[in-house]
């Protein structure tokens, strides 16, 4: 960790680039849209659809 900048633009910059990402996340799922991360496609559902599906699925 000595090798890295302490600069306050070094911070700034690893926050946006969470930031965006986390843009990215959410918008994906308030579209319903996949995420595509490396080529492979994931859908983001929250912990209420997942329960949800796993209840459809035992009721049946």
């Amino acid at each position: 960790m000595d090798d890295l900048p302490e600069s306050g633009g070094f911070a700034t910059g690893i926050a946006v680039g969470i930031s965006i990402h986390q843009q990215k996340v959410l918008t994906a799922y308030e579209e319903g849209e996949p995420l595509k991360i490396n080529g492979e496609l994931y859908f983001i559902q929250s912990g209420s659809e997942i329960l949800e599906q796993m209840l459809d699925k035992i009721c049946r």
